[in-house]
This record gives structure tokens, C-alpha cells and sequence, in this order.
């Protein structure tokens, strides 16, 4: 049986990766897509004032409502799927889940960022790479707001000048 995982958040972007998924599951007649959406853990004094099964139920809502649109991709192109929320780090739960069931690839979509904005706020798509043991196949969509392309390094360049001042 061939396996492809398929992140997704719920973004146009994430769904490039359920089409190009729903592509390849043609040419495998085997094949079954994983739709997955990892729900990061709960800072540990947020999680302090809630039950852990009134957490595990909200993120289980939040992660099914993320994964509805590519469930809808896949079953109207009748592909064999399965769809997943997973817990913890986003990037070290998918590549995990990958592994656990031996899957033959990861498919994402992502929005494409310059280099500085990935480094500033990070990106779930670099640290699969880094951590999956499968091929990672990294679908590139709609560009980057306008205020993530200039509004986030601005902001971060202005508040490490702050931090700088200060310190002085």
C-alpha cells in the first residue's frame, strides 16, 4: 500500500498539498492519503485551568475543522483516506506519524517566504525537512500577506533595537 501524508492547517495553501496528494493517489491504485493536522501542546499555565478532556476535546475541534476542506478534495475525487489530529510540536508530530506508519512520502503545501521571514517566525515546513525520514514533496502557493512580508521583520527589527537600547 503506498502512504502519503498530507499536513494540513486549514490554509488555501495546505490544500495544494491535498491536491497534488489526490494526483499522485491516481497513479498508485493502492494508495491512501493521511490527511493530518497537528495541534500543538497547551503552554503548561494556560492548560492549568482547564481539564485535560475539555483540552483534548477542543483541540480534537480544532483539528477536525482544519482537516473538513481536504476531506471534502479527497472524497469527491474518490481517494482512499484516512484523516488524523495529531498532539504536540507540529513538525515533530507529522514526521513521527510518518514513521509510525511507514508511510512512502509527506506532501505539503506551503506559502512561499523569504529567507528572513522564516528565520523570524519560524516555518513547520523547514523543520520537516529536517526531521522527516520519508521524501517531503513541498507544493508552493500564494505568496505571503503584505504584512507578513514587511510588517513582521519590521516589527522584530524595531523590537531587537528596543531590546538593544535597553541594555545599554
Amino acid at each position: 500500500m503506498h502512504k502519503i501524508i498530507v499536513p494540513v492547517d486549514g490554509s488555501p495553501n495546505s490544500l495544494l498539498g491535498a491536491r497534488h496528494a489526490i494526483g499522485l493517489a491516481a497513479a498508485h491504485p493502492d494508495a491512501t492519503v493521511y490527511l493530518v493536522n497537528a495541534q500543538p501542546l497547551l503552554n503548561r499555565h494556560v492548560a492549568q485551568f482547564a481539564s485535560q478532556r475539555d483540552i483534548d476535546a477542543a483541540r480534537t475541534a480544532r483539528g477536525q475543522q482544519a482537516l473538513e476542506a481536504a476531506r471534502r478534495l479527497v472524497e469527491a475525487a474518490g481517494v482512499r483516506y484516512r484523516s488524523v489530529v495529531l498532539r504536540g510540536e507540529p513538525a515533530r508530530a507529522i514526521a513521527r506519524f510518518a514513521m509510525d506508519e511507514r508511510a512512502d512520502q509527506i506532501v505539503m503545501g506551503t506559502s512561499p517566504k523569504n529567507a528572513l521571514v522564516r528565520l523570524l517566525t519560524g516555518s513547520i515546513t523547514d523543520r520537516l525537512l529536517a526531521r522527516a525520514e520519508v521524501p517531503v514533496a513541498v507544493v508552493n502557493g500564494a505568496g505571503p500577506s503584505a504584512l507578513r512580508r514587511y510588517g513582521i521583520p519590521a516589527g522584530v527589527g524595531a523590537g531587537l533595537a528596543a531590546l538593544l537600547l535597553a541594555a545599554e
